[in-house]
C-alpha cells in the first residue's frame, strides 16, 4: 500500500506543480511531513542533497524520499509518479503537433 501511496502522492505533485523542481518544494514538504514520512529537518537535508546531485531536482528529491520511505521499489514508484504527468502531456502535444503539421495549410505556409 505504501508504494501506491508514494506513486499517487508524487503523481499529484508532478501534475499540479508548474515552474520546475523548486516550485515543488512547498507541496513536497506539506505532503511528506503531513504523512509522517519524515521531519522538516530530514526533508531539508534531502533537499540539500538533491540540489547537489546531478540531474533534475524533482526527480532527485522524489527518488530520495521514495527510497527513505519504501526502499528501492519505493524510489521507483515515487520517481515514476513525478515523471508520468509530464510524459503524458508530452505525448499528447506530440500527437496534436503531428496532426497539425500534416495539415495542407500548415504545409503550404511552411514551404511557401
Amino acid at each position: 500500500m505504501i508504494y501506491f501511496t508514494l506513486f499517487y502522492t508524487f503523481f499529484l505533485i508532478g501534475l499540479f506543480t508548474f515552474g520546475g523542481g523548486y516550485a515543488m518544494i512547498p507541496m513536497i514538504s506539506e505532503q511528506v511531513t503531513s504523512k509522517g514520512w519524515m521531519t522538516v529537518n530530514e526533508l531539508q537535508d534531502f533537499i540539500a542533497i538533491s540540489e547537489m546531485t546531478p540531474g533534475p531536482f524533482a526527480i532527485n528529491i522524489s527518488t530520495f524520499v521514495g527510497s527513505r520511505v519504501g526502499g528501492i521499489f519505493g524510489s521507483v514508484c515515487a520517481t515514476f509518479g513525478v515523471v508520468l504527468p509530464s510524459l503524458i502531456v508530452i505525448i499528447i502535444v506530440a500527437m496534436v503537433l503531428n496532426k497539425f503539421l500534416k495539415s495542407k495549410y500548415v504545409q503550404g505556409a511552411l514551404f511557401g
